[in-house]
């Protein structure tokens, strides 16, 4: 196969400004590579590239499936992208499945975009952007619990105007910077400059909104399904609250480098959407959000390997189509003389 010296030495140029194209004719196989980097990524030019005669006879059928799925993950960045992956897919899902089922997807949302104040504030300032958008996510719960107070004015309108204000701040700051800094960079993530730092932080932040929802699964299954006697047995629905928009800033802070902090709404959502459709009793829809969630994130970074495409995107489209097919599959089950509400 293609084994160019510079893949090795420049793996995310080579994923960026290279497709791979296998030609094979009269027994002789030859690589060809297109650039497609813009000439401001500075990126250094690739060295001719050397081509070795595979070995002799085709490849069995299940062997092409296996390495369709292995060959991304040959290199180390890529491996640390699939764990920074693994990480999202395990944590959104848990969080995200009381998301649903409190319909809180509007806040998701807003604490998506509204955490690229912070991100764009750490960046100015040199410091690690995911303590940037930690900070701004806990600012606009604390922002959240205090307005919401008010009785004039609904929920819903305070959750766009605290989302749509942190994230005009963030647009501001990131146009103000001298830096040769995209937008886009913060908005759907890149997965493939992960750092080891990063999946350290993630671990420890995912592992504990894990511990949380685990520690208060009864206090929350209480004060979504049955408010009044959650406060009658002495359940602050409150606390509850303020409890699951943290745990929502923490997704977004895990979901950063993953996918993007426009799409960490998605991941957030769809898995646990395309479980509820399916499941009967709580812990299966939640199982079933982690096991979307894992599949959709591994595949969709395969796809975008072999697409050459966004990898945050891909798995947001992935999740999406994940979630349409199920939907029309379980179309008839879900009539109003077969539907039933969670156990």
């Amino acid at each position: 196969m293609c084994s160019p010296s510079w893949r090795q030495k420049e793996p995310l140029c080579w994923w960026r400004r290279t497709t791979w194209h296998w030609r094979v004719a009269d027994s002789r196989v030859a690589c060809a590579s297109t650039a497609r980097c813009r000439a401001t990524d500075l990126l250094p030019t690739p060295s001719p590239t050397t081509c070795s005669t595979p070995p002799s006879g085709r490849r069995s059928p299940g062997r092409h499936r296996v390495s369709w799925l292995t060959d991304p993950f040959q290199t180390e960045f890529m491996q640390r992208a699939l764990i920074a992956t693994l990480i999202v897919g395990v944590v959104a899902p848990v969080v995200g499945t009381w998301v649903v089922l409190r319909r809180m997807a509007n806040l998701g949302d807003a604490m998506a975009h509204g955490t690229l104040a912070g991100v764009a504030l750490a960046f100015s300032a040199g410091v690690n952007v995911l303590f940037g958008a930690l900070g701004a996510g806990l600012i606009i719960a604390a922002l959240l619990l205090v307005f919401s107070s008010s009785k004039r004015l609904g929920q819903e309108t305070i959750i766009t105007v605290l989302g749509t204000a942190f994230f005009a701040l963030g647009v501001v700051v990131i146009s103000r910077l001298r830096a040769d800094v995209e937008l886009t960079h913060f908005l759907f993530g890149r997965l493939l400059t992960v750092t080891w730092g990063d999946i350290w932080l993630n671990m420890a932040l995912g592992g504990g909104a894990v511990l949380v929802v685990m520690a208060l699964f009864g206090e929350l299954r209480l004060a979504t399904f049955d408010h009044v006697q959650a406060e009658q047995v002495g359940v602050r629905v409150e606390l509850v609250q303020g409890v699951i928009v943290v745990l929502l800033a923490v997704v977004v802070v895990v979901s950063l480098r993953t996918v993007g902090t426009i799409m960490s709404i998605t991941m957030l959502v769809t898995p646990a959407a395309t479980a509820r459709l399916l499941a009967r009793t709580l812990a299966r829809m939640t199982v079933l959000g982690v096991a979307f969630g894992v599949a959709e994130g591994v595949f969709g970074l395969v796809l975008s390997y072999h697409l050459n495409s966004a990898p945050g995107a891909t798995i947001g489209l992935v999740a999406a189509v994940t979630f349409a097919v199920v939907f029309l599959a379980t179309l008839p089950r879900r009539m109003p003389h077969h539907h039933r509400p969670l156990d």
